[in-house]
């Protein structure tokens, strides 16, 4: 009787689990459907009543994806490439950079007394850079970068982006390297192994699984970036953010064409959501390949 009670309650256990994550992912998937819905309907079908189902309910009309994508006077591709240039490169720089700091401060004995002795204070100091808000940071690189002529560059960006990232970065690679000192490591340390070498052969394989995730962290958090890059660009270097939101108020200023912009704009923010789907589609089946390859290791 117990036994029975206890299947009854796993099994209602179960099914409450499933229904709330259903109910939850089509709470997530239906703005990206509605999204998807108006990029392919055309004026006519956006006026009239609700259609919810393409070649069934209505006709797809891709002539807002073509302007979108195709028009001479759009700048989407061009902020496009902005956007991943500037993201993919500071996230590349931001986890270099936090890997081999983390590296030498967890590995590599100092021999200045204050830097041996204050380490932990050191560490949490720089985390403690990432509370700092962007507005207050936005104003002085402003003023810095037209001093010097850099403002509106793809350099200033990913410098921007890499520093204040890199206290975030720094806090997600602890937990990996801190707390795991390997056999392997240990035993390249006896044979004589230099510190990068260790690193390269390695500490970087070992955990690439980590390492890449923390990477597509640091790129969605550049790609999504909106006050840095409204403040330090207007033409050359502007990324998609500031470009989508410019578009929006010059739509809201207008008066006309309503149901065309709302195509528009539909079909330009799916696009800029995609690389964000491709990377953690990516990173999925990067990690399955993985642990399958482990598996089939341990198996043998």
């Amino acid at each position: 009787m117990i036994s029975l009670t206890a299947r009854q309650h796993f099994s209602f256990s179960r099914v409450a689990l499933y229904a709330a994550l259903a109910s939850w992912s089509v709470f997530c998937v239906a703005p990206l459907y509605w999204l998807a819905l108006a990029s392919i309907k055309s004026v006519a079908d956006l006026d009239g009543a609700p259609r919810y189902i393409p070649f069934i309910d209505f006709v797809p009309d891709f002539s807002a994806w073509y302007f979108v994508l195709f028009d001479p006077l759009e700048n989407l591709l061009s902020r496009f490439f902005n956007t991943f240039v500037i993201s993919a490169a500071s996230a590349i720089i931001t986890l270099i950079v936090a890997v081999f700091s983390f590296y030498g401060m967890t590995r590599i004995r100092s021999k200045n007394i204050f830097m041996a002795r204050y380490q932990p204070v050191i560490f949490l100091a720089v985390i403690a850079l990432r509370l700092v808000p962007p507005a207050l940071v936005a104003l002085p690189a402003y003023l810095l970068a037209t001093q010097i002529h850099i403002i509106d560059t793809h350099g200033l960006l990913i410098g921007i982006y890499s520093a204040f990232n890199f206290p975030l970065a720094l806090l997600l690679i602890s937990p990996v390297l801190r707390l795991h000192i390997s056999v392997e490591e240990e035993s390249a340390r006896l044979e004589g192994a230099s510190h990068f070498r260790i690193l390269a052969d390695i500490l970087l394989p070992m955990y690439r699984v980590q390492f890449a995730s923390i990477a597509v962290l640091l790129f969605l958090l550049c790609w999504n970036e909106y006050l840095f890059a409204s403040y330090l660009t207007y033409d050359h270097a502007e990324t998609l953010t500031p470009w989508m939101v410019g578009q929006v108020s010059l739509k809201e200023a207008q008066t006309g064409g309503g149901s065309e912009d709302i195509a528009h704009m539909a079909a330009a923010a799916l696009f800029m959501a995609m690389p964000a789907f491709l990377l953690a589609f990516s990173l999925q089946k990067f990690v399955k390949n993985i642990v399958g390859r482990s598996l089939e290791k341990n198996d043998r």
